[in-house]
Parts: structure tokens; C-alpha cells; sequence
């Protein structure tokens, strides 16, 4: 059984070794020479671009930047792959980005199934990622085969789309969860009260969340770099659940304030840090 991956960053990168793990075999594809080399080492093979090889391969997985990344990848696979080939996009887009790229493909008769998932990128290296596919169910049924090998769960959507909209609430939770671990932990220093003990408290007391268990040892060892999500990814995540919301009218006046506490964060300091570095606009005194 063979896999194809497209775009091997932090996440993609991590499918793949789960596979191999798995004893599936790999061909990933990135143009950063970085990506194809972690590919190698972990028994892979790595293509500088996508193939007439992909029509060869059981899956064909997306893990790309940008929408516009995306928009190229599949132009240039419409004419690679085989009638009735399934593919998994698991990127965090518009929804109208996956659509135009579902059609796409659909007229060269390939099914795309959206499935993004909840999780970091150290989630993903230990298969704990949750997946959300959404579209046709036959074509999940065979793909939760593979995706079975570098996810704790796949949640079954619905109808292509849904995928999506479950993953800008999941999001939606976690800058909720990371901007409160980061004020529970500068309450806690105003007190002089010590770290650890409130991290020991909190990972297993009532206010205990996922975010507060993966962000708050960042927190507390001021360690943003490299990071599980990054500043500049999560501001792209934040702006499309910020859209979303406003285009249905919804009422978010907590992701309001969390949304300022980011767009803080990304000013003053280094984009590339964990979004755990949120904790820095609460010590700086710019949270209010």
C-alpha cells in the first residue's frame, strides 16, 4: 500500500512517519529540500514535485500552506491522477478555497474529501490528532484504513464542507483555552505563588484543559521556538473563524478580545514562536 503526500512541513512530515511506522510506504512531495530529507530519514521516498507516480498511489494526502498553494497543487494533479482516486485535504482554508478545489477535481472524476484535524504539530508526531473527514462515506470508509495510522479519531462529518466548519470551532476553543491559561498563569505570578505547583494544580484540578497541558510548560519555561503552532499560523486561523462568525452574525465577544491579545502578540514579537507566547502580552501589561 502506498501513499502520496504533498507539502512535508511540520504536519505533513508527521503523517508520513506514522505511516512508515505503520508499514505503509511513502512518496512525499515538498520543494524545501528539508522536508524531502526528513521524508528519507524516515525510510521514504521524496520527490521534489508530484508525478505521474501519484496515479500509483492507494491516497494521496494534502498538508499545504495557503490556499493558493492548494489552488496550483490540484491544477497540476488533475491531469496525474486516476479516475475514482480518493484525496484528503487537511488544511485549514475557506470553505469556497476547498470547494473550488473539490470541483477541480471532480471533473477529472477524483473525489476530494475535506479533513482537517484538531491537534499540534507534537500531537501529530504521536498520532494524537482527531480528523474531521467530510464527504462522500464510501470514500471515508477507505480512507479511515490509512488515516487510522496517524490519528486517535476520525469524526465523520457529513457532507463535504463540514469538515471545515468543525475545525473553526475546535480553533475557536483552543484561543479561548490558550489566552486563559496564559491569564491564570500571570494571575498566579502576581501572587508569588510557585509555577509548577499551579501547573500540578491546574493539569489536574477543574480548570484542567488539552491547550493548558500542551501551552502552559511553554509558558512557564518561556520556550516558544520551535513551536506546536506558530503565531503566523494561528493569526491565518484566527482571521478565517473571525470572518466566518461576522458573516453569520454571531455573538463572540470573548474570541473579540482574544483575537486584540494575538494581533498584540504577532507585533511585538517574532512570528515563528508558539501561539503559547500569548503569555508575553499578559507580562508586558498590554492584555488590557
Amino acid at each position: 500500500m502506498t501513499v502520496g503526500i504533498i507539502g512535508l512541513g511540520i504536519m505533513g512530515s508527521a503523517y508520513a512517519a506514522n505511516l512508515l511506522k505503520a508499514g505503509v510506504d511513502v512518496i512525499g512531495v515538498d520543494p524545501v529540500a528539508a522536508g524531502r530529507d526528513r521524508l528519507i530519514e524516515a525510510g521514504g521516498r521524496a520527490e521534489a514535485t508530484p508525478g505521474d507516480w501519484l496515479r500509483d498511489c492507494d491516497l494521496v494526502i494534502l498538508s499545504l500552506a495557503s490556499p493558493k498553494v492548494l489552488a496550483a497543487v490540484v491544477d497540476e494533479m488533475a491531469g496525474m491522477l486516476a479516475p475514482g482516486q480518493i484525496v484528503l485535504e487537511t488544511g485549514t482554508f475557506a470553505l469556497a478555497d476547498k470547494q473550488a478545489a473539490q470541483q477541480r477535481l471532480e471533473g477529472a472524476g477524483v473525489i476530494l474529501l475535506d479533513c482537517p484535524v484538531s491537534g499540534t504539530g507534537a500531537q501529530a508526531a504521536v498520532g494524537d490528532l482527531v480528523m474531521m473527514a467530510s464527504g462522500p462515506a464510501e470514500a471515508v470508509a477507505k480512507a479511515k484504513t490509512f488515516m487510522a495510522h496517524f490519528t486517535k479519531a476520525v469524526i465523520e462529518a457529513g457532507d463535504f464542507g463540514a469538515g471545515i466548519q468543525l475545525k473553526f470551532v475546535a480553533n475557536h476553543a483552543v484561543a479561548l483555552h490558550n489566552a486563559a491559561a496564559g491569564e491564570v498563569l500571570n494571575y498566579a505570578d502576581a501572587l508569588g505563588l510557585d509555577r509548577n505547583v499551579v501547573y500540578g494544580l491546574l493539569s489536574s484540578g477543574a480548570g484542567q484543559s488539552k491547550m493548558l497541558d500542551l501551552r502552559m510548560p511553554l509558558m512557564i519555561s518561556g520556550d516558544y521556538d520551535p513551536p506546536t503552532a506558530s503565531l503566523k499560523m494561528f493569526e491565518k486561523d484566527l482571521s478565517l473563524i473571525t470572518a466566518d462568525i461576522k458573516r453569520l452574525g454571531v455573538q463572540a465577544p470573548m474570541l473579540d478580545v482574544v483575537d486584540r491579545l494575538y494581533e498584540t502578540a504577532m507585533a511585538d514579537l517574532p512570528e515563528t514562536h508558539d501561539t503559547a507566547a500569548v503569555f508575553e502580552v499578559y507580562r508586558s501589561g498590554k492584555a488590557g
